[in-house]
């Protein structure tokens, strides 16, 4: 029997609508539907993608610790 986990939430990172040159990231929840969005702009892909995983351990960590 096999089952399929799907991610609690993921990060996407996406370039900013206002600036082109700088991102932003949008958080999924397991099924797709986007639960949270950037404040705003990061200069990099990087900092946007890691700004956004922070996110998610701060504020949907669920209470599991890895």
């Amino acid at each position: 029997m096999s089952i399929d986990l799907i991610p609690a939430h993921s990060v996407e990172v996406i370039p900013c609508a206002r600036d082109p040159r700088c991102y932003r990231w949008v958080i999924r929840a397991g099924g797709g539907t986007v639960v949270e969005r950037s404040p705003y702009a990061f200069v990099t892909q990087n900092g946007a993608r890691i700004s956004g995983e922070c996110w998610i351990r701060e504020h949907f960590a669920d209470g599991v610790r890895g």
